[in-house]
């Protein structure tokens, strides 16, 4: 019996962990893209809002799932939640289709609209989401005032970023593993 507990207690960490690394991972080869081609930024970040949305959804069911606490309500409220952030990408592409704003810009917008939404399910869903999405906002702000410093100071934030994922649900899991003892 407690054999089964403390298995069925590791899963949500290694399915914590392989998400967080998963948008850490897309997260650095945004980065890479609007480095070295600024107008395939636009299309990544837009093809980024349904994988981290799916990414974030699935976690949470996931979670819910193994503590069965399955609710329906608090799945449709973050389904509600991210596709007001559909929404918002859509805005977006329809500003630059009429010319108000430039690919570029637009990739911007739609990386930090992705951050703020991340940020937010990581307040209200899970704790990793929230630094993902700090992040998020970091890199845009990089990608648009740093660029030339932008390998040399991202990529140790993002790794930084992931050891601090990392000791947080390694944390969380000593804490599990301790109170059921």
């Amino acid at each position: 019996m407690n054999r089964e507990i403390r298995h069925r207690s590791s899963h949500p960490w290694i399915a914590r962990l392989i998400i967080a690394m998963t948008m850490l991972v897309l997260s650095l080869i945004g980065l890479i893209i609007s480095d070295i081609y600024q107008d395939g930024s636009w299309n990544y970040w837009r093809i980024m809002v349904p994988v981290f949305a799916a990414l974030c959804l699935w976690l949470s069911w996931y979670l819910r799932r193994a503590q069965h606490q399955i609710a329906p309500i608090k799945i449709w409220q973050e389904i509600a939640h991210w596709f007001g952030l559909f929404l918002a990408a859509y805005l977006i592409s329809l500003f630059v289709h009429v010319g108000i704003f430039g690919r570029f810009e637009g990739g911007l917008i739609v990386i930090t609209l992705l951050a703020l939404t991340t940020f937010i399910a990581g307040v209200y869903i899970e704790v990793t989401f929230a630094i993902i999405g700090l992040m998020l906002g970091a890199f845009s702000l990089a990608a648009a005032f740093l660029q030339m410093y932008l390998y040399s100071i991202m990529i140790p934030a993002a790794l930084i970023i992931a050891a601090l994922i990392f000791w947080i649900i390694y944390r969380s899991k000593v804490k599990s593993n301790f109170s059921e003892d």
